[in-house]
């Protein structure tokens, strides 16, 4: 939280609103021998600008590995006028359910979300938001299966160029509802799936094809070959995308002849910070 101390003046004009000599008095309740008079080695305070400095010495010695380390979770910049707006009241502290400035500015804050991310996917319809972006693959996939009346199989094609993590949760979460998930192998020189290996499943009834771009390796894919598959053989497509990249790569919506089905992913990029791993937030925008 943004802290201004009291001046001088303040405390004396609080002091003398309640009729107490001093700071000391408000404590006369605490016997004196209780009382700490310093903290023995603890070094003197230090100003917010060299505690910064101090900080960032000590993480230069950690090391700034610059690699696939973070494995989509990554430091980005948060302008301070974020902070300053949600932590404003009307956006997190409904005290109570009625509380009309809360209730309106938590409408607004979704309508406008949901807004920039049908926008940013170039997709119709956005949620407003998933647990991360590996459970929202999971949802994704489940979502599939749902809304593709013409499979019967629930068979989901996943490319071993999609993070590791995404492709573990989503076999827990959807693996156990006759889920069958089967792996696009990927060009070991360049890193993008193959989109040749596709041919193989021609014909066959597959609900949906999964694609990640950039991929784990960050290389591009073929998604308009891909997406355009997919649709040739009655399959839904997911994209997973990372919404930074939206900025300069084309949208799901724009994947192929008629676009991605679902997009998801996960926010963090968008300026969570990285809290140890998590949580993040996770999106889903679909066609209608």
């Amino acid at each position: 939280m943004p802290f201004i101390p009291h001046t001088d003046n303040d405390i004396r004009t609080m002091l003398e609103a309640i009729g107490a000599p001093d700071i000391d008095a408000l404590f006369e309740e605490i016997p004196a021998n209780l009382r700490a008079p310093g903290l023995p080695g603890v070094p003197p305070a230090l100003n917010e600008m060299e505690i910064g400095r101090l900080m960032a010495d000590f993480a230069t010695r950690d090391g700034r590995p610059l690699n696939f380390i973070g494995a989509g979770a990554y430091e980005h910049h948060i302008p301070s006028a974020v902070w300053a707006i949600v932590t404003r009241g009307e956006f997190y502290s409904a005290y109570t359910p009625y509380q009309a400035e809360a209730s309106q500015g938590t409408l607004q804050l979704l309508y406008e979300y949901q807004t920039m991310m049908a926008s940013l996917t170039g997709l119709d319809i956005s949620n407003a938001s998933l647990y991360d972006g590996a459970s929202g693959l999971a949802e994704a996939c489940l979502m599939a299966v749902r809304a593709n009346r013409k499979s019967k199989s629930q068979r989901i094609l996943l490319p071993v160029a999609l993070n590791p993590t995404y492709r573990d949760v989503t076999q827990v979460v959807a693996g156990n509802q006759n889920i069958a998930f089967e792996l696009l192998p990927y060009d070991q020189k360049g890193g993008q799936t193959l989109v040749s290996a596709l041919e193989q499943y021609s014909g066959q009834d597959i609900t949906a094809v999964v694609l990640q771009q950039p991929n784990f390796f960050g290389t591009l894919e073929d998604v308009d070959a891909a997406t355009n598959w997919a649709h040739a053989n009655n399959a839904l497509m997911i994209g997973v995308v990372n919404p930074t990249s939206l900025a300069v790569l084309k949208p799901p919506g724009q994947w192929g002849k008629l676009g991605a089905d679902i997009a998801i992913g996960d926010g963090q990029p968008l300026g969570v910070p990285l809290s140890s791993g998590g949580p993040y937030f996770g999106f889903m925008a679909t066609r209608t």
